[in-house]
C-alpha cells in the first residue's frame, strides 16, 4: 500500500496494483469526487418506426390549461412530451445490450446441448428466433451509435460499430468540462461553473450606455438602406419552410427533438 498525505487529500487512495506479466507495479489513484453527467433528452430516430409512436405522442403532448403564453406553453408541451418518450422507450425497447447477451447466453447453453444431443423442433426455432432478435438488436444499437456519432459521411451500410461508439464517447468526454481555473482557484462543481461562466461572458459583453458621438452618413457619401421590412414578423409559409428544410436526424435546438418530429 502506497502512503499518501491525507491531511491534504482526505478524499483520495493511492494504491498499488498486482505485478501481473511484468516486475512494475501499476498505481492506481481513486477521487471520491463523482463527475455526473447531466442526462439530455435525444429523440431517438428509430421511435417513429415502432408501433404506438404517434399514441404515445398525444399522450405526452399535455399542458395546464391556465398557461397561456404560447411560448410557454409550447416549452411545457415539448418538455412534457420529451419526458413521456423517454419512458415510453425505455418500456418499448429496453436495454439492448442486456438482451443481446441473454440472447447470446441461451445460444450458447443451445450449441452446449447440440454437441451431446439432437435439438427438439422447439429448441430449434428458439435458437433461430434469437439469432434473428440479435441481428435486429445489433442493427438498431449501429442506428443509435450512428445518430450519436453525427459523421454525416458514413454510409447506411456501414457495420463499424466500434467507430461508432468511439466517436460517439468521444464527442460526449470532448464536450464535458470537467475544472475551471478562475484566479488561481480551481471549481469542480456544477453551480461554480456556471457562475463563472455567466460573470465571465457578462464582462465581455458589458452593458448597454449612451454613445457620445455617432456618425453622419449624408456627410460621408453613403445611401441609407431600407431595413423596415426586417422588423417585420414571420410569415407562417416562412417558419414551415425553414421547419421543412431541417435535416431528419439532427436536432436543431437544446431540446434534443430533431427534424423528423417536427
Amino acid at each position: 500500500m502506497t502512503k499518501i498525505d491525507k491531511a491534504h487529500h482526505p478524499d483520495c487512495l493511492l494504491q498499488a496494483l498486482s505485478t501481473t506479466t511484468s516486475d512494475h507495479c501499476p498505481l492506481f489513484l481513486s477521487l471520491e469526487e463523482q463527475f455526473h453527467h447531466k442526462k439530455r433528452f435525444r429523440f431517438e430516430l428509430f421511435w417513429t418506426k415502432l408501433d404506438g409512436f404517434l399514441e404515445a405522442v398525444e399522450e405526452g403532448w399535455t399542458c395546464d390549461m391556465e398557461i397561456v403564453d404560447p411560448f410557454h406553453k409550447l416549452d411545457i408541451l415539448l418538455r412534457n412530451t420529451a419526458k413521456h418518450l423517454t419512458a415510453w422507450g425505455k418500456r418499448k425497447v429496453g436495454n439492448i445490450k442486456l438482451q443481446i447477451a441473454v440472447a447470446k447466453l441461451v445460444i450458447l447453453r443451445f450449441d452446449y446441448a447440440q454437441e451431446r444431443r439432437l435439438l427438439s423442433v422447439e429448441e430449434r426455432w428458439l435458437r433461430c428466433t434469437l439469432k434473428k432478435l440479435i441481428l435486429g438488436l445489433a442493427s438498431l444499437e449501429r442506428t443509435i451509435a450512428r445518430q450519436r456519432s453525427q459523421i454525416r459521411w458514413l454510409q447506411v451500410g456501414d457495420a463499424n460499430t466500434q467507430l461508432f461508439h468511439l466517436v460517439a464517447n468521444g464527442r460526449k468526454t470532448k464536450n464535458f468540462i470537467p475544472a475551471l481555473s478562475v484566479n488561481g482557484q480551481i471549481i469542480t462543481n456544477q453551480k461554480g461553473k456556471e457562475d463563472a461562466f455567466f460573470d465571465s461572458y457578462s464582462d465581455l459583453l458589458g452593458r448597454d450606455v449612451a454613445q457620445d458621438h455617432t456618425l453622419d452618413l449624408e456627410f460621408l457619401g453613403i445611401e441609407a438602406v431600407d431595413l423596415s421590412e426586417l422588423d417585420m414578423p414571420f410569415m407562417e409559409e416562412e417558419i414551415w419552410k425553414v421547419v421543412k428544410d431541417m435535416p431528419a436526424d439532427r436536432a436543431p435546438g437544446l431540446d434534443g427533438f430533431i427534424g423528423i418530429f417536427f
